[in-house]
């Protein structure tokens, strides 16, 4: 058996019993746009880094290759949001990696409807606590809700929820996010108030950006300035 890679309990391979290759694997490494910075009594600064590294491929299951298909699918679409070393040839590849998208296409049926092949394409970026605003979680961005302690706090009169312009709003603007918390607590990163965000979906005081490509994040509705 000869394993090409491996990430966290998932394995491509190819074996006797089965075929599951690694194919068109693509990685890249990226500066971040300069930040200006300048503080009283002095002068600008330019404060630079690189970008979460990126990590995208694709596989072919084939049920004559041992695979079964739909439920290989199935596998794959509860292991979104998760993270874990990415291994290549037994070596760890960069840094932890968290799985953000798979997409299924070129799917093949039988005259019963069962799956025979299928090509999935993955997109994993690199997973940072600290700045990474889509969590490790099972359950679905389009669900996520505030804890118990969160609403609490959210109860709290917010005296910066008017301060922005939403007039025109929709599904499908582009937007900045103005204020200082994401809708569930967590501070927004200045690298993502200086970039637009997709409205994917709007509920009320929250909106949700960048679903299912973006940031994947809750925010206030009344804390977003059309780009």
């Amino acid at each position: 058996m000869a394993i090409m890679a491996q990430w966290r309990d998932m394995r491509w391979e190819v074996s006797p019993s089965e075929v599951s290759a690694l194919e068109d694997l693509a990685i890249s490494f990226e500066q971040q746009a300069d930040n200006n910075r300048s503080t009283e009594h002095q002068g600008p600064t330019n404060e630079r880094g690189t970008q979460l590294v990126p990590l995208s491929f694709k596989t072919v299951l084939h049920s004559a290759a041992g695979v079964d298909v739909r439920a290989r699918i199935a596998q794959w679409e509860s292991q979104v949001t998760k993270t874990g070393p990415f291994y290549l040839n037994g070596r760890q590849l960069g840094p932890k990696y968290q799985l953000r998208k798979v997409s299924v296409s070129g799917v093949k049926l039988d005259n019963h409807g069962r799956m025979l092949l299928a090509t999935l394409s993955f997109t994993f970026k690199e997973y940072d606590a600290a700045t990474t605003s889509v969590p490790e979680t099972t359950t679905s961005a389009l669900a996520v809700t505030p804890t118990t302690d969160t609403k609490a706090e959210l109860a709290k009169p917010n005296t910066a929820v008017a301060a922005a312009p939403t007039t025109g709003i929709k599904v499908g603007s582009y937007v900045y996010p103005t204020g200082t918390k994401y809708y569930t607590g967590q501070t927004i990163p200045n690298w993502v108030k200086q970039r637009t965000h997709k409205v994917s979906q709007i509920s009320g005081a929250k909106t949700l950006l960048g679903y299912p490509d973006g940031i994947c994040s809750w925010v206030y509705t009344s804390e977003l300035s059309l780009a």
